[in-house]
């Protein structure tokens, strides 16, 4: 048997191997996405009786000067107060909560006059125990149309509630209104009030009986174990990354370098989908840089060898990203020093991931030195000018590019011209000169 044979026959049982493994780890993950869906679709309760509940509920009058007033003349037996109540809702679950809505029941006679920004589903009961149930957007609706018990006192709508009857309120669903989803990270707690006004007689209403039920999202790449299969899948990528590409050198002659291509390109876009996965703002990313870096290099005149090259090395630049903390990579604000220390470890990370994969030529020098600056103010090694490989340099335009074209959750996406001045000041400081010109031209060209 030659050493071609014996090759082939390695690889063959650790093919065999690692699909077992990926087997596993596959049925391991499915487990995990059931869970995670389960635990997305389950309905939580709070109550004023809760305990150590993730999710809080606070309903307070506002306090203002103007948020009380007395109305006059009601036609009833009595003057009646009235006072804005606010309905605060706080996440420290960790995670977005996805759907809420709350139930309050009346514990004394009231009235419901206005609230926002969601809408109020009103539940009253007549002495017969027949049941009157509307659901109303407090400001935006015809009185004509409303059938449960109330009064008109000077063009004011008041809903009568009585002890027993109870409310329901659904929050604005509209992502502008902060209601829903309302946001939480491991780094801070996020939080929504609603607003209601509510007439009584004595101006002060019971909102001690209330019910509140909601949903979280997790996302099946957060917490340990979503960081765990991703470390796993990318390791089982890698592996496959490395076991192909030593079987097609060992197999394949010059007339099936096409198909050869075709794989690997294949599994790079698997490998950077992996590493762009841990950032919700950053899908696709490492393919859309890769692109671009593809267009620089052929605008630089380099052979299709060099282009395809260039391109694969960039699908596998922040490949380190799989090491770096994810809540570190998901955070909206500032980067604290020791957390901007570690963002910048996924260079030196990716680097020693890729070292290994000699049929993968300038991947290490793509993800140890696409930080540096062409000024020498850059990391990981403070590299210079010319001193910074040619495929780093075209790839920090290309990534530079792509972070100012999408949005990022500190900021929306660059306009077209911002994003060329931001090029032009930076031309000789933070990139190099002559690939920001080539870029320049191709934006202009491609219309990017």
């Amino acid at each position: 048997m030659n050493r071609v044979d014996n090759v082939k026959k390695a690889i063959k049982y650790v093919m065999f191997s690692l699909i077992a493994l990926t087997a596993i780890v596959g049925v391991l993950f499915l487990i995990h996405v059931v869970n995670v869906n389960n635990f997305n679709n389950e309905w939580n309760t709070v109550t004023p009786n809760s305990s150590a509940t993730s999710v809080l509920v606070n309903i307070h009058p506002r306090g203002g000067v103007t948020d009380s007033w007395e109305k006059i003349n009601t036609g009833l037996d009595t003057n009646l107060n009235a006072k804005i109540y606010e309905m605060t809702v706080t996440n420290n679950a960790k995670t977005y909560v996805e759907d809420w809505f709350l139930r309050i029941n009346v514990r004394g006679t009231c009235y419901l006059n206005n609230g926002w920004c969601g809408k109020f589903e009103v539940h009253q009961f007549e002495e017969d125990g027949k049941e009157l149930s509307q659901t109303i957007d407090l400001r935006d609706y015809k009185i004509e149309d409303i059938f449960v018990k109330y009064l008109l006192i000077d063009q004011d709508l008041l809903i009568i509630l009585k002890k027993g009857d109870y409310i329901i309120y659904h929050p604005d669903s509209n992502e502008s209104s902060g209601e829903v989803p309302i946001k939480g990270t491991e780094e801070y707690s996020g939080s929504c009030a609603c607003g209601i006004i509510m007439y009584s007689v004595t101006g002060d209403i019971d909102f001690s009986d209330y019910e509140m039920s909601y949903r979280l999202r997790m996302s099946v790449w957060e917490g340990t174990k979503g960081r765990l299969f991703i470390i796993g899948f990318s390791l089982i990528v890698i592996s496959f990354l490395i076991i192909g590409t030593v079987f097609l050198v060992s197999v394949h002659f010059e007339g099936r370098l096409e198909n050869k291509d075709k794989i690997l390109a294949d599994t790079f876009k698997i490998c950077c989908s992996v590493s762009d996965s841990r950032d919700y703002y950053s899908k696709g990313h490492s393919e859309r840089v890769a692109e671009y870096s593809r267009m620089i290099a052929e605008k630089m005149g380099m052979d299709k060898g060099d282009c395809d090259i260039v391109y694969n090395a960039a699908l596998l630049h922040n490949i380190g990203n799989v090491f770096v903390d994810e809540k570190i990579l998901r955070k909206s604000g500032k980067l604290t020093g020791t957390e901007f220390a570690e963002v910048k470890t996924h260079t030196t990370h990716g680097a020693e991931i890729l070292k290994e994969l000699e049929n993968i030529p300038m991947a290490v020098e793509a993800a140890l030195c696409h930080h540096e600056r062409y000024d020498g103010k850059g990391y990981p090694k403070g590299l210079k000018e010319g001193d910074i490989p040619l495929v780093a340099r075209i790839i920090a335009v290309a990534d530079a590019y792509d972070a100012m074209n999408n949005d990022r959750p500190y900021r929306n996406k660059l306009l077209r011209d911002n994003i060329r001045e931001e090029f032009i000041n930076n031309r000789g400081l933070q990139f190099d000169p002559t690939i920001v010109t080539t870029f320049l031209d191709i934006m202009g060209e491609r219309n990017l």
